[in-house]
């Protein structure tokens, strides 16, 4: 169980510097995110969030800019393709949100709340992401 524990440490602290030394800080993922308008602190530039975001992987403080992006995030993966640098922005976001609340070894910078509208978003996004069978056999 202790490997185990090891291995996945060793692979967030690959993962985070891999996103780090890929990621120019574009913006292009936060522009196509279906999300931004759900956070509590969204922002005209991209950049300036995705920096930010940046900075809570590096064991930063979070802008609130950039803490509101990552607790609204659903990991829905629209940003994916929209990354030029090959980055993974949904790896990046999941590590980000992992580090913001905590998990990371790192201070606590937001809650894990209930999210009363979340299941309306999965279905929101599943139209977005699956075929017509496909939603089907999910919703």
């Amino acid at each position: 169980m202790k490997l185990i524990g090891e291995r996945l440490k060793q692979f967030q602290t690959s993962e985070v510097d891999r996103i780090l030394s890929a990621c120019t800080r574009c913006g292009k993922c936060y522009e196509v995110c279906p999300m931004v308008q759900y956070s509590k602190a969204p922002a005209a530039d991209g950049k300036v969030v995705v920096s930010g975001v940046l900075g809570v992987l590096s064991g930063e403080p979070g802008s609130p800019k950039a803490l509101g992006w990552i607790a609204v995030c659903t990991r829905s993966g629209v940003c994916v393709p929209a990354c030029p640098d090959n980055v993974d922005p949904r790896m990046m976001m999941r590590l980000a949100r992992m580090t913001a609340l905590g998990g990371r070894g790192g201070p606590k910078q937001i809650e894990q709340k209930e999210d009363r509208d979340y299941f309306d978003r999965v279905r929101a996004f599943a139209k977005l992401q699956l075929t017509d069978e496909e939603l089907k056999e999910w919703t």
